[in-house]
């Protein structure tokens, strides 16, 4: 046990952080387990479940339970498997399933015109003391400076 009081109180704390962010790590493993698991066996709710994942982290970082880069780098791994999982070689069965399409004829356009207008400019800002219309940012009158002090 520590000596000091200081010592002892942040002992204390150190007990109570733990506690209550213990369940969330905890939490945070499972449903990232459960993702890697559903992306594995490229099952149809391996979205779903990597979206619980993400979601899971990102609360997980907000609470300080996480750290943020610690938090999206495991996010990023999840999303590039999920991505190779959705990249993948279709099966021989899914290609089978799928009738050739039949080819579109091209399609005749009327030519372009030559030459674009270019779109109008912009309206500039109004002049000092103008007023501005509706719905634009104003800005602060400038600060005024004080008066130096008279010399005598």
């Amino acid at each position: 046990m520590a000596n000091k009081r200081s010592a002892q109180k942040a002992a204390r704390q150190a007990e109570k952080r733990t506690a209550i962010n213990k369940p969330i790590k905890s939490a945070v493993k499972t449903y990232v387990k459960k993702a890697l698991a559903a992306v594995a066996e490229a099952a149809d709710s391996a979205v779903v479940d990597v979206r619980a994942a993400a979601r899971a982290l990102d609360r997980a970082a907000s609470h300080g339970v996480l750290h943020r880069n610690a938090a999206a780098r495991r996010k990023s791994r999840l999303m590039s498997r999920l991505h190779q999982l959705s990249m993948a070689e279709p099966t021989a069965a899914e290609e089978t399933a799928k009738a050739p399409k039949p080819a579109k004829a091209p399609k005749a356009t009327a030519p372009k015109a030559a030459a674009k207008t270019k779109a109008p400019a912009t309206a500039k800002a109004p002049a000092m003391g103008a007023a501005a219309p509706e719905g634009a940012p104003t800005k602060k009158p400038a600060a005024r400076k004080k008066a130096a002090p008279a010399a005598s």
